[in-house]
C-alpha cells in the first residue's frame, strides 16, 4: 500500500517550489490531496489560504458542499465573488499610466485620475481622454481575453475614470453579472455586452479572469476546491448540495478539464482536497475509479514504496504518515 506524507510537510514544498515561483512566474498547476484525517484537511485549508495572502493570491475557497461543483459556471462565480474588482481596475490604470510615463499614485478608492493629474500636473480631462484611449487600445483589443470578459474589464475601468453615480452603478451591474448575482443579459446590454455566462463558456471566463488578475499585478489565485460532499451516497438532505451519480460525474469531468488545460490557467494553482474515498478505485463507486477519464490523470501507477513524491498529481496526507487505500 503506498505511503503518505504530512501536511507539515507537504505545505512547506508547495509554497517553495510553487506559490514563490513557479505560479508567480505564471505557470499553472492542480493537484489532488486525499487527507485521510480530518485534522490533516483543516491545516492544509488554513494554510494555504495564509499563505495565498501573505504571497499576494487571492485566495478562494469553494466547498460542494455549498456550490454545485459540476457546473463551471457556479465555480466561475465563487472564484468571482472573491476578485476585488474594483482595485484591479485601479492598479490597470495605474499600470497604463506608468508605461506612459506619467508617475504613479496610491490605490485609494477615490478621485484616481485627479489624482493622477494633480501628480502630473496635467489637466484631469485630458488625463482622462489619455486613459481612455489607452484602455481602448491595450485592454479592449486584448485578444487573450474573451471577448465579453474584454468588454467588461474595460467597462469596470471606466467606472474608475468617471467615478459619480453613473460609474458606481455600471460597476455594481458588470460585478453582479461576472459573480452571477444578475444573470440577466439585459442589466449590462447597455455596456456593450452581450452573452450570458454558462457551463458551456464559463472556463473560458475563468481563464480570462486569471490573465486579468496577472495584467494588474497580483501573483496569483489560489482555489481551494473542497470536493468530501462527492463521496456522500445518498441524500441526507440536510440542506447542502447532493450529488447524484450523473452529477458526480460532470464534476469528475470538469475537474479533467482543469488537469487538461493548466498551460491556459495563467497564475493558477488549484487544489482539490478530499478524503481517502476518494482514492477508492471501484468504478461502481463514488472514488476517482468511477471517471477513468480523471483516474488516469492523476493516478500514480509507478511510485516508490517508501518515499512520497510531493511533485505528484495525487498526494495522500496522513498526520502519522501512514499507509493509505488505494
Amino acid at each position: 500500500m503506498p505511503t503518505s506524507m504530512s501536511a507539515a510537510e507537504w505545505l512547506p514544498f508547495v509554497e517553495r517550489e510553487y506559490l514563490a515561483s513557479f505560479i508567480r512566474d505564471g505557470g499553472s498547476a492542480v493537484k489532488f490531496l486525499a487527507a485521510l484525517e480530518a485534522e490533516e484537511r483543516a491545516v492544509v485549508a488554513e494554510r494555504l489560504l495564509r499563505s495565498a495572502e501573505e504571497l499576494g493570491y487571492i485566495g478562494v475557497p469553494i466547498s460542494a458542499s455549498e456550490t454545485r461543483m459540476h457546473m463551471a459556471d457556479q465555480v466561475l462565480y465563487r472564484v468571482a465573488e472573491r476578485v476585488p474588482w474594483g482595485e484591479l481596475s485601479r492598479r490597470v490604470i495605474v499600470r497604463l499610466a506608468t508605461e506612459a510615463g506619467y508617475t504613479p499614485v496610491d490605490l485609494v478608492e477615490d478621485g484616481l485620475v485627479d489624482r493622477l493629474a494633480t501628480a502630473n500636473n496635467v489637466e484631469p480631462d485630458l488625463l482622462r481622454m489619455e486613459v481612455r484611449r489607452m484602455l481602448g487600445d491595450q485592454v479592449l483589443k486584448k485578444r487573450d481575453l474573451a471577448k465579453d470578459f474584454r468588454v467588461a474589464a474595460t467597462q469596470l475601468c471606466l467606472a474608475e475614470v468617471d467615478g459619480g453615480p453613473g460609474g458606481e452603478m455600471m460597476s455594481r451591474a458588470i460585478q453582479d453579472w461576472l459573480t452571477g448575482r444578475n444573470r440577466a443579459r439585459s442589466a449590462v446590454k447597455p455596456y456593450g455586452i452581450f452573452w450570458a455566462i454558462n457551463r458551456t463558456n464559463a472556463r473560458y471566463f475563468l481563464e480570462s479572469l486569471l490573465r486579468w488578475v496577472r495584467f494588474a499585478g497580483l501573483a496569483g489565485v489560489l482555489i481551494l476546491l473542497d470536493i468530501i460532499r462527492l463521496a456522500v451516497p445518498r441524500n441526507p438532505h440536510d440542506g447542502a448540495v447532493f450529488y447524484s451519480k450523473a452529477a458526480l460525474l460532470d464534476a469528475y469531468e470538469l475537474l479533467r478539464e482543469f488537469v487538461d488545460s493548466t498551460d491556459r490557467l495563467e497564475g493558477c494553482f488549484m487544489a482539490v482536497l478530499a478524503d481517502a474515498s476518494f482514492l477508492d478505485d471501484d468504478p461502481y463507486g463514488r472514488g476517482m475509479g468511477a471517471y477513468e477519464a480523471l483516474k488516469f490523470r492523476v493516478f500514480d501507477e509507478i511510485r516508490d514504496r517508501k518515499l512520497v513524491n510531493p511533485m505528484a498529481s495525487l498526494v495522500r496526507l496522513s498526520a502519522n504518515g501512514e499507509e493509505a487505500p488505494g
